[in-house]
Formats: structure tokens, C-alpha cells, sequence
């Protein structure tokens, strides 16, 4: 085989779809020809990537939105009609859903916050803030702040007094499959606030602040610096957000 040959049926090779004959000829050519061997790679970089991309728990969206483009722009296939397959199709179609992703990234610049997320950490929130909920709770000082550090890399403990809310502790809690810091404050009532705090996930990429109502609770959400931020509350949305934000600015 030469080169023109083997470059029509390398995705073939490659997904193992070419009869015995074939494959030998392929490998054969492969072995003495150095361009066509760093074709092959390309294209195995290029599964590995799309793999990747697709089982990924976090990413940075501003550079998978670079890679994927450049991914596409350097190594999109050009198959020949006579050899077109399903495996080659099904390779097209994964390029295409890539395509489509960068374009969302490039238009909305995040990802969808899912529904699965705010109802968990509802769930949470009624679960654990009530006074008797507190006895296993993390409340020393230097504790909270090591926490926060390594949840939240911020350098204390996030003061909401000024909403009337004290007495922080801290449990770590596995929420939609992650795992979170969960802050609980009370006010003077024994009323509770959660604030949950992660390194950034996929799962809710929302730079700019999102509010909704969940579950009788009002759920405020935003991601920032690499850090995932929720406060739950019985609170109306407004009051929510705006401790949010304090929280936010502290990262």
C-alpha cells in the first residue's frame, strides 16, 4: 500500500474494521513510512482526547473551549466516500458534538448548572440545620479555618454577622456525588443558613449569580476563582444573593 491508501483507510485500521489482509498491508506500511505512523498518532491523541473530554468531573472552561477548537482545527478527518463507514461516522458525529460544545462555551461561556445540584443541597440544608443536627459538627476556630482554606481557599472562616448570622460550623457532606464543606450558621431564632463550598466542578458553571426558589428554600449559587459557592436559606431570594456576593468577595 502507499500513502494515499493508507490514509483513506487508517480510522478503519484503527477501530478494527478492515478484514486481516488489509490490516497486515496497513501495518506493513506503517513500520517503513514515519508520515503516516504520526497520522495514526494524531488520531489517537485525538480519541484519547474526545474520551476525555466526555468523562471529565471538572474542567476550566475557557481552556477546554481552546482545546477542543484546536483539536478540531488540527486534526478534523477527511475520509474518502468509497471507505466511508459507520466507524468513520460515528467519528464525525463525536467532532461535530465537540463543535457544537465550543460554540455553546463561546456563546454562554459556562456550562448548564444542573436541577440535580440545587435540590440536593435543599435536601442537605433541611437535613442538617436544626440545633440537634449540630452535635458532630466541626465549630473549633482553627478547624473552620483549615477547612474553608482547603475548600474554599479562603483565608478565614466567612463572617455573616451582618446578616444576623453567627456561630459557624462545618461538616463535610456528599452532595449529587461531590463532596462539599457545609457551613451552618443560625441567627438569634436558632434559624439555620447553609453555605456549601467546593473546588469547581462541571456540574454548575455559573459565573454570574443564579437564584431560584427549591424545595420552600431559596437557593443562591455562583462560581468564582475556581470555587463553587451555594447559600440556602428560608431567607427571600434578595437576602440570599446578597450573601452570596459577601461570600464571593472573599474568595
Amino acid at each position: 500500500m502507499n500513502c494515499g491508501e493508507v490514509k483513506e483507510i487508517i480510522q478503519l485500521y484503527m477501530d478494527s474494521e478492515l478484514e486481516a489482509r488489509d490490516t497486515l498491508a496497513v501495518q506493513r506500511h506503517l513500520e517503513s513510512c514515519p508520515s503516516c505512523s504520526s497520522l495514526l498518532s494524531a488520531f489517537a491523541e485525538q480519541d484519547r482526547a474526545l474520551r476525555q473530554a466526555a468523562h471529565a468531573e471538572a474542567s476550566d472552561n475557557r481552556a477546554l473551549r481552546e482545546s477542543i477548537l484546536a483539536r478540531i482545527r488540527e486534526h478534523s478527518p477527511q475520509p474518502v466516500s468509497r471507505w466511508r463507514s459507520p466507524a468513520i461516522l460515528r467519528r464525525a458525529a463525536a467532532l461535530a458534538a465537540l463543535a457544537i460544545a465550543a460554540t455553546l462555551l463561546i456563546l454562554f461561556g459556562q456550562t448548564p448548572v444542573t436541577d440535580e445540584v440545587y435540590a440536593a443541597v435543599a435536601a442537605d440544608h433541611a437535613a442538617h440545620c436544626t440545633l440537634d443536627k449540630l452535635d458532630n459538627a466541626f465549630k473549633d476556630g482553627d478547624t473552620l479555618n483549615r477547612l474553608v482554606a482547603e475548600y474554599g481557599r479562603m483565608k478565614a472562616t466567612p463572617d455573616l454577622s451582618a446578616f444576623g448570622f453567627s456561630d459557624p460550623h462545618a461538616k463535610i457532606c456528599t452532595v449529587n456525588g461531590r463532596k462539599f464543606l457545609h457551613l451552618i450558621c443560625l441567627d438569634s431564632n436558632g434559624q439555620g443558613l447553609s453555605l456549601f463550598i467546593r473546588p469547581h466542578a462541571a456540574d454548575l458553571g455559573v459565573e454570574r449569580l443564579t437564584v431560584l426558589d427549591q424545595k420552600g428554600f431559596s437557593v443562591a449559587s455562583l462560581s468564582r476563582s475556581g470555587v463553587d459557592v451555594l447559600v440556602v436559606s428560608s431567607l427571600d431570594e434578595e437576602r440570599t444573593s446578597k450573601i452570596a456576593e459577601a461570600v464571593a468577595a472573599q474568595l
